[in-house]
């Protein structure tokens, strides 16, 4: 074989690989949007929380041999949004949260349409009649709490602000009101209690504040109250 054939042979199977390659890439893109929230099963309110480490949403896709998960985290306000996922039947999971267990739904997603779902979990604790009010660099909050289902443990409850509204107990110069050590109540010890936190000795500027109770759960997550803007003067 000479040179200028073995040359064209060479080039053949070199374009014979490329076109192997190149292959049309008949998969959709990633238009289907998913929104929801995830609420309290008796008040329907959301589920207050932190984000990242707040609410795990994971979705697997329906029809695959060992499909690979795609998670992704809800806001802190207990909702979610997501605007890049490819059209397809799912198993979506919300776990991982201040509350009992998870839920399971299954949710069918369309390239540009947007699907929205709710999910109903109980919570490990809930805060209501929550109340702040502002004076003479203090902040005062009072509210009242009640055991989910009545089986987490309450370990300890607070007050806490910061002048970024990434609020949640691991926050960098958090500011806190002494805890409420509730160890060992019962939950209709808890029910009747009333709390009034104070954060003191605040400079003049705009805080974020919310109440943050920490309970005796594997992840260690906190419930909290919706965040409340104020100002300090």
């Amino acid at each position: 074989m000479n040179m200028k054939i073995l040359y064209r042979f060479l080039l053949s199977i070199i374009v014979l690989i490329a076109a192997s390659g190149c292959e049309i890439d008949n998969y959709s893109t990633p238009e289907a949007i998913f929104t929801g929230q995830i609420v309290d099963k008796k008040t329907k309110e959301t589920i207050q929380t932190r984000q990242p480490d707040g609410i795990q949403i994971r979705l697997v896709q329906d029809g695959y041999d060992n499909p690979v998960p795609y998670d992704f985290w809800a806001k802190n306000d207990g909702t979610f949004r997501n605007t890049r996922l490819f059209a397809g039947t799912y198993e979506v999971t919300v776990k991982d949260g201040p509350f009992h267990g998870q839920v399971t739904k299954t949710v069918t997603l369309k390239n540009g349409f947007e699907t929205t779902e709710t999910f109903e979990v109980e919570p490990y604790i809930r805060i209501t009649d929550v109340n702040i009010s502002v004076s003479s660099g203090t902040i005062t909050g009072t509210y009242k709490l009640s055991m989910g289902d009545g089986t987490t443990e309450i370990l300890y409850s607070r007050l806490i602000c910061h002048v970024s509204p990434i609020l949640h107990k691991n926050t960098d110069n958090l500011k806190s009101s002494s805890r409420n050590n509730l160890s060992g109540k019962t939950a209709a010890e808890v029910a009747a209690m009333s709390f009034s936190d104070q954060i003191t000795e605040l400079t003049p500027n705009t805080y974020y504040v919310r109440v943050a109770v920490e309970s005796r759960n594997v992840l260690g997550r906190n419930n909290y109250s919706k965040i409340i803007k104020v100002e300090v003067k």
